[in-house]
């Protein structure tokens, strides 16, 4: 059955590429999908629907706001509510702030055994 994990890295900065590539670094990959080979030290949490997962967005935007100027929380949780619910996709949310890089993404999963890191 699909589900989201939820993924979280904050950082001084965005990592270089060589550790983001590395699957036993503790960063995030350049591709969503390699989330599921990274170590699960940064796996946030698992979700059965979009709302539980949305919920859990909203509170780690409020707890790292993107800076003055760029993209409002509520703009990237409105377009969140809309891509989860037509279509059953992952979500990226990567930002500066005034403190350094965050990275909270959503990904889809379908549960196949052996990739799925848990399901919900």
């Amino acid at each position: 059955m699909g589900h989201w994990h939820a993924y979280a890295w904050t950082g001084g900065t965005k990592p270089a590429d060589r550790d983001a590539r590395d699957m036993a670094s503790a960063t995030p990959p350049p591709l969503l999908r390699d989330w599921f080979r990274k170590p699960r030290v940064l796996l946030a949490g698992t979700f059965a629907d979009a709302d539980a997962a949305l919920e859990w967005l909203g509170r780690e935007l409020a707890a790292h706001p993107p800076p003055p100027g760029a993209l409002p929380a509520e703009v990237t949780l409105a377009y969140g509510r809309e891509r989860l619910r037509a279509f059953p996709y992952d979500l990226v949310t990567r930002y500066y702030t005034a403190g350094g890089y965050v990275c909270r993404d959503l990904v889809r999963c379908e549960g196949e055994p052996g990739v799925c890191p848990g399901p919900p």
